[in-house]
């Protein structure tokens, strides 16, 4: 895979969601935060990682499984316009609201190939008195808001042109979009997942749409609803 296409993986985030490549570790790393104020959800911090994909626990390849590697120095940290980076890039889960409880995420890849796959997660808890309707509405909005090339960069502030394709019908707790990158068949997807008081972010990324986004987000919708069920 080549180094330009690497640094482009993150045509996520949204998302990170808007989740960040290697020098700084962030794979299964609990993105923490004090408490903020509010009453606790049904969902506590201490249940996040149920909610991201174990690793090696997802193929596309026969015999070469997704691993767990750390792809933060890989991501992209900004864009211009700044307000369109979670619709383009995973790097520094833009799209994720600051008063998180407790926030968790893994990379995976099987590496190294032209046809290397990406899979990206993060997920988050917050107050109970967090909406998830109206954050889906803001994601939504800012998705549509965005529907034009905008400028990406790395670590390395290399500039690259990342062109976001509209939003694709999905679950109402589910908002779903792509994004490609200009002059290349690099391809990410985008799911973000919300409900009770659980932000997810599910991207996947490969030069040829390899890994099922839509089924991979229902599966974390059901989760979320079991671990609702669970504490309900």
């Amino acid at each position: 895979m080549s180094t330009d296409r690497s640094r482009a993986l993150a045509l996520l985030l949204a998302a990170c969601v808007a989740l960040t490549g290697c020098s700084r570790v962030v794979s299964g790393d609990a993105r923490s935060a004090p408490r903020a104020g509010g009453a606790s959800g049904p969902i506590q911090p201490s249940q996040l990682d149920q909610l991201l994909t174990p690793s090696s626990s997802l193929s596309v390849l026969p015999g070469t499984p997704l691993a767990e590697t750390d792809m933060q120095s890989s991501l992209f940290i900004g864009a211009d316009p700044a307000d369109c980076h979670g619709v383009v890039a995973f790097g520094r889960y833009p799209l994720f609201p600051t008063n998180y409880t407790g926030r968790e995420a893994r990379t995976q890849t099987d590496g190294g190939r032209d046809n290397e796959h990406q899979l990206l997660e993060a997920s988050a808890s917050y107050p109970g008195d967090f909406s998830a309707s109206a954050f889906l509405d803001s994601v939504r909005k800012k998705v549509d808001a965005c529907q034009r090339p905008v400028h990406v960069w790395g670590d390395d502030q290399k500039r690259f042109t990342v062109i976001p394709a509209p939003l694709i019908s999905d679950s109402p707790n589910i908002a779903h979009w792509s994004t490609s990158l200009a002059g290349d068949q690099w391809i990410c997807e985008y799911s973000v997942i919300a409900l009770a008081n659980v932000i997810s972010e599910v991207a996947t990324c490969s030069a040829n749409r390899s890994i099922d986004n839509g089924a991979v987000a229902a599966r974390r919708l059901k989760k979320i609803e079991e671990l609702l069920n669970a504490t309900g």
